[in-house]
């Protein structure tokens, strides 16, 4: 029969390992981040011009916005010379198939002034632009 001293150690022993595995849960392993509110699409053509995906083209475009995205723009600078708007203030960057903006119109908006969209062609794992003007 267990005695009140053991059952007290017991159940604080349970609670600590409960405890233990919600925080590890609920913290990103060695650096991985959540992407709250990004949003993908997987169709065939050009992100502009998209189609149904087919067995011989399939992209993956994904737009991710808010601190991820800001987080994106700053690290893969510099500013092009020209954005896509024009409007001033603006700011556009880009890297193969990433491509980052700042609009200064959004910057009170609920998703934040900076915008990233990545694309990668699903058949070869290569990198492919995904925003026109």
């Amino acid at each position: 029969m267990l005695k009140m001293q053991n059952v007290v150690w017991l159940f604080a022993g349970v609670i600590g390992v409960g405890s233990l595995s919600l925080a590890l849960a609920a913290t990103p392993i060695d650096g991985w981040k959540s992407i709250p509110g990004a949003i993908y699409l997987i169709h065939g053509g050009t992100l502009a011009d998209r189609q149904l995906p087919s067995a011989g083209d399939r992209k993956l475009s994904i737009l991710i916005d808010g601190p991820p995205a800001k987080e994106m723009f700053d690290a893969i600078g510099p500013d092009l010379p020209e954005t896509c708007s024009g409007a001033k203030g603006d700011r556009a960057r880009d890297k193969k198939g990433g491509h980052c903006s700042y609009s200064a119109q959004d910057k009170a908006s609920k998703e934040g002034p900076y915008r990233c969209w990545i694309g990668i062609d699903l058949r070869t794992g290569d990198s492919v632009g995904t925003v026109s003007c």
